[in-house]
């Protein structure tokens, strides 16, 4: 509806200026101060036009402004123009559209697009820690933004499946045994044992025990090379080594309401990896560097190389074969691959090195960069540590942050759900609030605080709405059939129908700048506009049209604040 009046009103400053109107749409904007007006219309532009002073401009387009439908009133404030909704119908007709869809407000949607989404992306064989909870939230969050505004999205968890790594849990096979009961901690444990081994055999600080023990290196390399070479052996270790590893990250997954559409291996472009060399010999891209082979791309990108001097394959060849494979497969508009800032110049050299050859697609890859987490640890630990255990010490924390915050707590609740609702929402929230490139430092007490810019906050809203709804029931007050702009004169029920008109806005700002940031500053201030408008705005007791049109504008709030945070990644709580 903001999009809507924008139109209409870039339309009417057009017919008294001369400028475009779709020139004047992107600088009409929301006064900063809300007491000068509800949109207003910088001059400054005018200024060069008219040859005057933005604010004698302001004067002068005022005197010729005939305001269309839908606004009230304009004032000249220096070098703008403000004006005022006519705010008892916008409210009215933002509550009613509301919930007559059952849905926030959307504008008309652009052409839908494919968009092809690479997160999370573990690796196979090594514990999921919380290293990779950012970028699995933040990919999870803009494939359901993507979906909802209508485009079709394709998630691809691109697996770790492929590297030495499987060559050091093979050693550690060879060296001590495969273990009884195979586990992820079984293999990560063989993994350690034989990276240490390779650490002290390489420093010659050998332990008693350790001199009759062959180079642990040599194993896991030539381990690796058989594998690229297809040798049956490797194979099987590797399968054995992949379906231990699935069945843990998928269990891990479904504890946070995630799933892929395809699970791709780098594996899966073992055998492309000789036609990508080829093409760049064709392409006469690929030299030699200190015995590897890559491509030249300058002082500014360096050597991207495409195989060590062994001839292993490296992550960018992989990734070369998998652009490849995707846009040949599926076909996109846009590619976006959420992986974490040290990855930029690996991300620059990939497009790059597909610009060289030609690839029509390779300026739809969108790098997705984000920076660290901070603090994410369990209880006397000190470095990265698996997802799970994360999550059972969230859900402990959250069902004693419940039980200190929240003191009326409906009957017959199932609290230990809450928890988990909450411990998800606490997590989700702290990793998503700030914007991607900023490192979150994360904190138990602040993720958890039920009053505060915080996940528990949020359900907390939802669950109030709720409680709303019963306390009116009992007194037999009911949603509005429809509003009529006479109950919705008040200051506060304007100002929360503003805030769900803005819902579009944070939509279409989140899937520009791929920032859930955007959505999860909404959501929190959509809820800070409800706790104010609550204090304001007395439901059981008011005049019942009255009582009924102020239900339905905190209908509408729940409606729009619940599919938000549930864009977030979020499962909101109907009651707590």
């Amino acid at each position: 509806m903001i999009q809507q009046l924008k139109h209409q009103l870039a339309g009417a400053v057009s017919q008294a200026s001369g400028i475009p109107a779709e020139a004047l749409q992107k600088l009409i904007e929301k006064p900063k101060n809300p007491e000068h007006g509800d949109l207003a219309i910088p001059c400054f532009s005018l200024a060069k036009e008219w040859k005057k002073s933005p604010v004698d401009c302001a004067k002068a387009l005022l005197g010729s402004l005939e305001l269309p439908e839908g606004f009230s009133a304009a004032k000249a404030i220096g070098p703008f123009v403000n004006v005022r909704f006519d705010r008892s119908a916008f409210s009215a007709q933002v509550i009613n559209t509301v919930l007559a869809t059952a849905g926030p407000l959307l504008a008309s949607s652009h052409a839908p697009e494919k968009i092809l989404l690479e997160y999370s992306s573990p690796n196979i064989a090594k514990p999921f820690h919380v290293g990779h909870l950012r970028t699995t939230l933040i990919g999870n969050s803009l494939a359901r933004v993507f979906r909802f505004a209508g485009h079709e999205v394709i998630t691809i968890n691109h697996l770790g499946d492929w590297g030495t790594q499987f060559g050091f849990v093979w050693a550690g096979c060879e060296l001590w045994g495969k273990p009884e009961n195979p586990t992820v901690s079984a293999l990560v444990e063989l993994y350690r044992k034989a990276t240490s081994l390779k650490d002290r055999q390489e420093k010659n600080e050998l332990e008693p025990g350790d001199e009759n023990l062959p180079d642990v290196n040599l194993i896991a390399r030539q381990y690796f090379l058989d594998l690229e070479a297809h040798e049956e052996t490797a194979e099987k270790f590797w399968q054995w080594c992949l379906d231990i590893s699935l069945t843990y990250l998928k269990d891990t997954y479904k504890r946070l309401g995630i799933s892929f559409d395809h699970y791709i291996g780098e594996s899966f472009y073992s055998n492309m990896l000789d036609d990508v060399q080829q093409e760049l010999q064709a392409a006469s891209l690929l030299k030699e560097s200190q015995g590897a082979l890559g491509v030249d791309l300058g002082d500014e990108l360096g050597f991207a190389r495409i195989s060590t001097p062994d001839g292993r394959s490296l992550y960018l060849t992989r990734d070369i074969a998998s652009a490849e494979y995707r846009a040949k497969t599926f076909g996109f508009d846009k590619a976006l691959y959420v992986v974490g800032a040290p990855q930029t110049l690996h991300f620059q050299q990939l497009v790059a090195v597909l610009n060289a050859l030609g690839k029509e697609y390779a300026d739809k890859i969108i790098h997705v960069p984000f920076g660290h987490v901070l603090g994410m640890k369990t209880r006397g630990e000190g470095g990265a540590i698996e997802l799970n255990e994360f999550f059972d010490e969230a859900y402990e924390r959250a069902l004693n942050a419940y039980h200190e915050q929240v003191s009326k707590r409906p009957q017959g609740l199932d609290e230990e759900a809450v928890a988990r609702g909450v411990a998800l929402s606490a997590v989700i929230f702290s990793n998503l609030v700030r914007t991607r490139m900023k490192d979150v430092h994360f904190s138990w007490d602040h993720a958890l605080a039920f009053q505060g810019d915080s996940g528990p906050y949020l359900q907390y809203a939802c669950a109030r709405i709720n409680g709303i709804k019963d306390k009116a029931a009992e007194s037999g007050i009911r949603l509005a059939d429809k509003v009529a702009k006479e109950n919705l004169n008040d200051d506060a029920c304007f100002a929360l129908a503003y805030a769900l008109a803005e819902f579009d806005e944070a939509l279409q700002r989140t899937m520009n700048d791929c920032e859930p940031a955007h959505l999860a500053s909404y959501a929190l201030e959509l809820a800070k506009e409800f706790s104010r408008a609550y204090n304001a705005l007395k439901v059981v007791g008011a005049e019942p049209k009255l009582a009924s049109a102020r239900l339905s504008l905190f209908e509408a709030t729940r409606i729009t604040l619940a599919a938000a945070i549930e864009l977030l990644g979020i499962t909101p709580l109907d009651r707590m």
